[in-house]
């Protein structure tokens, strides 16, 4: 094909450079063009090539002022690269093939040869490409039976293609690449036509040149521009808006890092040396993390999703996932559930697949998972779904940081199906024999103040037989009463787990000073169906275990008042300094018992103020549902967090909460609780809950009502009377 003085040469420099220079030419483009030109969208000014005036009468001669003889021989070289080009581009495009013949021994027998015929005829056309002479090889793999094949009697295709390519020692004679000759009616790139382009090409500006070979999964850096322009050319029309505006957007904000960096650095401000190592702008510990490393990012993914989700040995790889990718998202009925916009991520714990919800589904993630899940269980087989699940969830990667929505753009996470912790066992059962150990010292002490019971204690020392049964019956309704609080905790969570068909682990009781434990910690083994029903299970425990402990409070209140006064002789007390812990519990005692004059709450902290069980083990059940309501990390109230706001909203949430209980702790004098709930908390909860099938859909206002209510009894509950 040969250039006229006077025309354009439309192939390539119409799908490529003026898909660069003149953005008015290029339909794909016009998202970075728009963005491009407005004088705000990129702090940094740069220096943008002047577009090139292309008409039907101006010659496009960029060599014009060259010798003839340079000019040859650069075309020569570049021809070479493109050469080059050609084999690397077929011998990727054959790896993948080679991986669908792989997927495809799931299918059965029919499905399975009309999908090997399929492959063997897109083969065919790439060796024809290179080489006719590797059809031989490749009808030796591709062509051999099931037999032959698991006798590994076959030829691996890439490696027939480079042996074919590495006997090739045929001159090259053509004025034209090869990679487009006889291509069904698509013209072949002349010498010419690939100098002009490449001299266009390098004159973009750096930002441009890298979006446009990230666009075919090239490195600028290291791809000569030949090979990126030639791939540009064969792949321009399968270039999405979508994508190729995110990659520039990308690009912009790296440049623009880095110019910041640098100016930085000039001022002295950007690096510190320290003990001879430099450290990256020490000052500014809440830059964003650079969604480039692999390292930053997956530290980004593991604050947002818990430990369990990439336990080892579980993560999917990349040929597993390619399969939900290929099989399910790759077919016309996927497409019209969720749109892939590109290659799968890998992430730590699994892999992220970026793209968008069908227009059809109207933004409903319930049926997006629901459709899924049908088309896994109907394309791929069973073992892949027992092993593996698909979440829909926020983007837990700093890519989240510019989206233009708030939690950050929706993708699909692939990830593992076994999500059950891996804490010891052992580890477990210690902790909660330490809880149980210190409950019953609190049931003990709760008498300690009481002279006539430790007088009798006292005398039975030495005693040979000792019968304590009548002290066991005085402890026993405090365990009762604090056992059944909890139990109705416990079972409210399990009814909701049950409804909604997802598991959870048996409690671990986790110990603190100053009340019998501090909570039941259960967690989530497999997701939820939605974040309303994660919101479900969390709040239904406290606020079953908070009205039962009311239940217990205004009894044990009433029984006391009724005491008679051998009762009152061996009653169970509390100090004053126990009961101005909590001021709606201090408050409600002072009122039933006092009248609410504040007779009770005005005397000495050490003051012992005589109660039944039962009231001290509402007040105390009181208390500890009202700190497993605190929005922290996985904490009931944490899930409820997690659920109204999204887990970006949560983190925020969550540390802001931690930093003011640990302010007013160490300004308010009063560290009897909080300190030791900190304390135990950042160990035992510091995880945010697992993801659930749609983690994106938040809660809705009726969810948001009660937490605020919950939260506000929390707070009344566990703020002090001084």
């Amino acid at each position: 094909m040969k250039t006229n003085s006077n025309k354009l040469p439309i192939p390539l420099l119409a799908s490529i450079i003026i898909l660069c220079h003149a953005f008015k030419e290029s339909a794909a483009f016009a998202p970075i063009a728009s963005l491009h030109m407005k004088a705000n969208y990129n702090p940094i000014k740069q220096s943008i090539p002047k577009p090139i005036t292309i008409n039907t009468t101006t010659s496009l001669r960029a060599t014009q002022d060259v010798d003839v003889d340079k000019l040859r021989a650069q075309a020569a070289k570049i021809k070479l690269e493109a050469e080059k080009l050609e084999a690397e581009l077929n011998l990727r495009k054959i790896n993948k093939l080679e991986a669908e013949i792989k997927a495809s021994e799931s299918l059965d027998d029919d499905a399975k040869a009309s999908k090997r015929n399929d492959i063997r005829s897109r083969i065919e056309a790439l060796a024809s490409r290179v080489d006719p002479a590797a059809l031989a090889s490749l009808e030796r793999s591709v062509g051999m039976t099931d037999d032959q094949e698991e006798q590994g009697q076959g030829v691996d295709l890439a490696s027939a293609m480079q042996e074919a390519m590495k006997n090739d020692d045929s001159p090259i004679v053509s004025t034209q690449t090869n990679l487009y000759a006889n291509r069904g009616g698509k013209p072949a790139i002349t010498e010419e036509e690939l100098t002009t382009a490449v001299q266009y090409y390098t004159s973009l500006s750096k930002p441009m040149r890298q979006t446009l070979a990230k666009s075919i999964d090239l490195d600028e850096q290291l791809t000569a521009p030949a090979i990126i322009v030639l791939g540009l050319y064969e792949l321009a029309g399968s270039l999405s808006d979508t994508k190729l505006k995110r990659l520039y957007q990308e690009e912009l904000s790296v440049k623009h890092s880095n110019v910041v960096n640098d100016l930085k650095a000039v001022s002295g401000v950007a690096k510190l040396v320290k003990e001879g190592k430099e450290t990256d702008d020490p000052f500014n510990p809440f830059a964003f993390p650079d969604g480039s490393n692999p390292d930053e990012v997956n530290s980004m993914v593991e604050n947002f999703l818990p430990r369990q989700t990439r336990k080892e040995g579980t993560v999917p790889s990349k040929v597993e996932v390619e399969v939900f990718t290929m099989q399910v998202l790759g077919t016309k009925v996927g497409k019209d559930i969720f749109q892939q916009s590109g290659k799968p991520e890998p992430i730590s714990g699994g892999f992220l697949v970026r793209g968008k919800m069908a227009t059809n589904l109207k933004n409903d993630g319930d049926k997006l998972i629901e459709m899924l899940d049908e088309k896994i269980d109907e394309l791929i087989p069973k073992e892949w779904s027992e092993k593996y699940q698909v979440s829909y969830m926020t983007d837990p990667t700093p890519q989240m940081l510019v989206s233009d929505d708030l939690n950050g753009a929706p993708v699909l996470v692939v990830h593992s199906r076994d999500m059950s912790p891996s804490t010891s066992n052992l580890l477990s059962s210690g902790v909660s024999a330490v809880s149980v150990f210190l409950t019953f010292v609190f049931a003990i002490s709760i008498f300690g103040q009481n002279d006539v019971i430790m007088q009798r204690l006292s005398s039975t020392q030495g005693q040979a037989g000792i019968d304590l049964t009548w002290f066991n019956q005085l402890v026993a309704p405090f365990l009762i009463a604090i056992g059944i609080t909890q139990a109705s905790h416990e079972v409210a969570h399990l009814v909701v787990a049950k409804k909604e068909g997802f598991k959870i682990t048996p409690p671990t009781i986790l110990p603190l000073m100053s009340l019998p434990y501090m909570s039941f910690q259960n967690r989530i083994k497999t997701s939820p169906k939605n974040l309303n029903t994660l919101f479900n299970f969390a709040f239904i425990g406290p606020a079953v275990g908070m009205v039962v402990s009311f239940g217990f409070l205004l009894q044990g209140l009433q029984m006391t008042l009724e005491m008679t006064p051998e009762q009152v002789q061996y009653a169970a007390s509390v100090p004053v300094s126990f009961l101005q812990l909590s001021s709606l519990g201090a408050n409600i005692v002072d009122y039933v018992l006092g009248g609410g004059d504040g007779l009770i709450l005005q005397q000495d902290p050490s003051t012992p103020v005589l109660l039944h069980p039962f009231a001290i083990a509402g007040f105390a059940g009181l208390m500890i549902n009202a700190l497993d309501t605190i929005p922290l990390a996985g904490t009931d109230g944490g899930r409820m967090s997690q659920a109204l706001l999204g887990r970006p909203g949560h983190v925020a949430f969550s540390a802001l909460t931690y930093i003011a209980i640990l302010l007013y702790t160490l300004f308010s004098g009063h560290q009897d609780i909080f300190l030791t709930y900190l304390f135990v908390t950042s160990f035992t909860q510091k995880d945010l809950e697992i993801p659930a099938r749609n983690d994106v859909d938040q809660a809705g206002l009726g969810q948001a009502a009660i937490a605020l209510t919950m939260w506000c009894v929390a707070i009344l509950t566990l703020t002090p009377t001084n």
